[in-house]
């Protein structure tokens, strides 16, 4: 059996949002990540069969752009595997749909009829055929994928195995979608244990159904935090769960750091239209509180650091990224005060977010005058298809 892969490069040029015209129920929500297939921006790997047609068919440009043009194009290699695996068309090779659909077809046409098919292999030349994509054309800001459609997973437990190869390309930040092309259970098992978690697929001959979701699945790849940060999801426990455009991440300040001004300046300069971060939710309260406690428990008991809410001209906001106006609180929407809080004496002292004594829960309250270590926690919009970013060039 051979089977088909795709090397996939797409690229988006995107905008911040821009400020707040006004206060809505909107400004209070945070968004789920936005996503059109038209502008996908990632180095996808596939092993291909006709339905991949219909989710590429719908990207607007293929080929590499040069600057300055639009950069939101797909660049497409191909290579095909059974017991070798062979690249049919490098990384740049497609320059439009109808280049694609040609080496697409054209390599389905030579599939061979041998039973031997290693993964392994495919996965190697992959990332070879991207590596050496990326070195000729410059773009290596992407978020790299393999979408593997597989009937069968030979060679487990031995030296052509796929699952170390995988684990490491998952490792260096590979998204891995799997489509199982197989009603044999074992079968789906092993080939779904090589995806990353929430992109594993099983081919129900349904192909409208599996357009669908592997659209779904690139757009869901196309929401990427920079390096080291966290991705906001609905359900801080499950890494499948709803994803939203945000991404957080917590930080230490030391010595001669001092208060709150500091942490909206670090947030600042840590990464592009990164702020301190706000909670509109008990959701995103929740979140933040098992990341930051995860992150920190080893050092640092009770896990206590500040949020993005301050006393400003006479009311509580939020903060926002520089240049955009900060947001009031919503005096009917969520917030967790500590009892007796807030007190209309504490004026222009911040708020974080510490262990309340007698209360189980963690509540904001004034936040004292900080001299020793203390930590912060900054928020800011993840890369999607509508968002472009240079967070994997940082």
């Amino acid at each position: 059996m051979r089977a088909i892969f795709l090397l996939l490069a797409v690229s988006i040029f995107g905008a911040f949002c821009s400020p707040i015209p006004s206060i809505s129920d909107d400004v209070y929500s945070d968004p789920i990540c936005p996503g059109n297939i038209k502008n996908l921006w990632l180095d996808v790997v596939v092993v291909v069969r006709n339905t991949l047609t219909q989710v590429l068919g719908s990207i607007s440009t293929i080929g590499p752009v040069k600057y300055p043009a639009d950069p939101r194009s797909t660049c497409v290699g191909v290579v095909t595997y059974d017991d070798n695996a062979t690249t049919q068309s490098q990384l740049d090779a497609s320059k439009s749909f109808s280049d694609l659909y040609n080496v697409i077809q054209s390599s389905l046409t030579a599939v061979d009829s041998t039973n031997t098919s290693y993964l392994s292999l495919a996965l190697l030349a992959a990332e070879k055929a991207l590596k050496d994509g990326r070195n000729r054309t410059y773009r290596f800001n992407y978020k790299k994928v393999i979408i593997a459609f597989a009937a069968d997973y030979q060679g487990q437990g031995t030296a052509l195995d796929a699952m170390p190869i995988a684990n490491r390309l998952k490792d260096n930040a590979v998204t891995i979608i799997t489509v199982a092309c197989t009603s044999n259970s074992d079968k789906q098992a092993a080939i779904q244990g090589i995806a990353s978690p929430g992109f594993d697929l099983v081919d129900e001959m349904d192909t409208p159904k599996l357009v669908k979701q592997l659209t779904n699945a690139l757009l869901s790849a196309n929401c990427f935090c920079p390096e080291e940060w966290i991705q906001y999801r609905s359900d801080p426990n499950n890494s499948t769960s709803t994803q939203y455009g945000i991404c957080v991440r917590g930080y230490k300040a030391t010595g001669g750091s001092y208060g709150y001004q500091h942490a909206i300046d670090y947030c600042a300069s840590a990464v592009p239209g990164a702020y301190l971060a706000n909670e509109f939710s008990l959701n995103k309260h929740a979140f933040m509180i098992k990341y930051m406690e995860t992150t920190w428990a080893w050092e640092f008991s009770p896990v206590e650091y500040f949020i993005g809410l301050s006393y400003q001209h006479n009311q509580w906001v939020w903060e926002q990224t520089t240049g955009q106006a900060r947001i009031p609180l919503d005096p009917n929407g969520f917030s967790m005060w500590a009892p007796g809080y807030p007190q209309k004496n504490s004026t222009d002292q911040v708020i974080a977010i510490q262990q309340w004594s007698g209360h189980p829960k963690q509540e904001y309250f004034w936040a004292p005058p900080q001299t020793n270590d203390w930590l912060f926690i900054c928020q800011v919009q993840s890369s999607s298809t509508e968002h472009y970013t240079n967070y994997l060039e940082n």
